[in-house]
């Protein structure tokens, strides 16, 4: 197993993280202004093969997913990322869990119809289960009607990141008539051009996230043929994807707040303040809080290699929440250290504040801690869940 800190030492992680830091994060203000794309981000992710991190080697990519021998560099790449711009990394991550699902139980025509052209120009594509009033992260509204020769599908999702740069995307959908979720859930494959599915890109607007654009996508009567049916239905919550992709999330949360706290460190030794004996403190603990989230980060990318799978989700879980308290810990912290001066918009400070804001809150962690304490108690959990 290539191990998750010797990954930090190579030199396309570190110039990663230069970019991140240099290009990525001065162009945030412009995307965030009108919720744009961060398109020039993504070009750049594309040219050094960063959105074929999850696929294989031998095909073009960097051979880098929990179940190879390398579980750690595309997470440390999403990690680098979000030190400079968090709507990219969640960009980058969305593409990425996509194309790692679709390589690994998509058909032969699929990988050459969705795979192959990952590596000749510059597209996004996207997972997409979001809906408004859903009960079960598995228990989908949108309605797939078999019909010959495929199904029609009617429903509304939302949430759709990468919307406004999608070639394609997995749309989560209930097979009519079929009760159990395990039996009824099933994965379509559609275009933006096809008859009936339309997309608003004006929903969008939220606080914070604002370049990781996530539109609402309408699918009215929709026909998708066999051939455009990812897996079987049931895969996607019998094969535990859900919990492949807690490690995604963490990696963001950690990133962005270590962004954060490396630009705070400079503004106030910039500003004289770094002879203060009170920011000296905070910073003691912030450093102390950051060392820890990352320890676990570790230690979870480990255990999918080394711990059943059931252990390696609930460490994820684990390492998931801790990113998360420890963003909103040092956001408390920084405002108060750094001072008001540094919330000003020619400064990063509040958009990294505005995006781990909005961004935490993606994953419910009531819910995290709950499952973690069914695990603890001897009781039924499922630990694939994000909320």
């Amino acid at each position: 197993m290539i191990d998750p800190v010797d990954v930090l030492q190579r030199d396309e992680i570190r110039e990663l993280e230069e970019l991140a830091t240099k290009e990525f994060r001065p162009r945030g203000r412009a995307y965030d202004e009108n919720c744009e794309m961060p398109r020039e981000n993504i070009q750049t992710l594309f040219e050094r093969g960063w959105l074929t991190t999850t696929l294989p080697k031998e095909i073009g990519g960097k051979g880098s997913n929990l179940e190879t021998d390398d579980p750690a560099t595309y997470l440390q790449a999403l990690r680098m990322i979000a030190r400079g711009c968090s709507s990219t990394a969640h960009c980058y991550q969305v593409h990425n869990h996509t194309a790692w699902a679709v390589h690994d139980l998509g058909t032969p025509d699929q990988h050459e119809r969705y795979i192959q052209p990952m590596f000749r120009r510059p597209f996004l594509s996207s997972f997409v289960g979001s809906e408004a009033k859903r009960k079960h992260m598995y228990m989908m509204n949108t309605q797939a009607k078999k019909v010959d020769g495929g199904y029609i599908i009617r429903g509304e999702k939302n949430y759709a990141t990468n919307g406004p740069m999608m070639g394609f995307a997995i749309i989560f959908c209930a097979i009519e008539g079929v009760e159990s979720y395990q039996d009824n859930h099933l994965m379509v494959m559609i275009e933006p051009g096809m008859k009936g599915v339309s997309i608003d890109n004006d929903w969008y607007r939220p606080n914070g996230m604002r370049a990781a654009a996530s539109p609402v996508i309408t699918l009215d009567d929709v026909f998708v043929p066999d051939e455009n049916i990812l897996g079987k239905p049931g895969d996607y919550p019998r094969g535990r994807w859900q919990g492949k992709f807690h490690l995604g999330f963490t990696a963001n949360y950690l990133g962005t707040t270590e962004g954060m706290y490396n630009w705070y460190r400079q503004y106030v030794v910039g500003r004289g303040k770094g002879g203060s004996d009170l920011i000296q403190m905070r910073t003691g603990e912030m450093r102390i809080a950051l060392d820890a989230a990352e320890s676990v980060f570790h230690d979870a990318i480990r255990a999918f290699k080394t711990k059943s799978v059931t252990e390696a989700e609930l460490l994820s879980m684990s390492a998931k929440s801790m990113a998360a308290q420890v963003a909103f810990d040092l956001s408390h912290k920084i405002i108060h250290a750094a001072g008001s001066t540094a919330l000003f918009d020619q400064f990063p400070l509040s958009r990294y504040l505005r995006d781990l804001e909005t961004h935490v809150l993606h994953a419910g962690h009531d819910r995290t801690a709950q499952i973690i304490g069914q695990s603890e108690l001897d009781q039924e959990f499922d630990s694939t869940l994000q909320r």
